[in-house]
């Protein structure tokens, strides 16, 4: 397989603001630090701050910055393309070259078992949060209830 470029996008949220300008630094270096693939453009823009109504506090609001990072990177191959979109989860992807991909079978094959196993792996975690939740919430209408004074 054939070397393969493409722009990515990869966003970042938080607070406070050095946080993300570390991470983001930090997410940087990991790719750098890959073999299986080579940024050859990178261009970060400036924080910018948003604020977002407090879940439970209405007259608040809540801070925070993002910033986002556009690399131009040279893929190994295919399977290095979606092993990165798997570990860096990018909001955007163009792939600039090749304009037409030949993928085997097994590299369909891998990327789709990867994709799977990782739906079934947050479907599972989904679960047990919705099966944690409502017992949270059966204790806690079992010790209001329990707590009411009885006439």
């Amino acid at each position: 397989m054939e070397k393969i470029i493409a722009n990515t996008i990869i966003e970042i949220v938080g607070a406070p603001i050095e946080h993300i300008k570390e991470t983001m630094e930090k997410v940087s270096n990991l790719i750098n630090e890959n073999k299986n693939y080579e940024i050859i453009k990178k261009e970060t823009s400036d924080p910018k701050e948003s604020e977002f109504p407090h879940p439970s506090k209405k007259d608040e609001k809540i801070k925070v910055f993002s910033t986002f990072t556009e690399f131009e990177i040279s893929f190994k191959d295919y399977d290095a393309l979606t092993n990165f979109c798997f570990e860096f989860m990018p909001s955007s992807v163009e792939v600039l070259e090749p304009m037409e991909l030949k993928i085997g079978a097994q590299e369909v094959n891998n990327t789709l078992n990867d994709i799977l196993a990782r739906l079934h792996h947050q479907s599972k975690i989904i679960m047990e949060y919705s099966a944690l939740k409502k017992r949270i919430q059966q204790v806690a209408a079992k010790r209001a209830s329990e707590s009411q004074p009885t006439s």
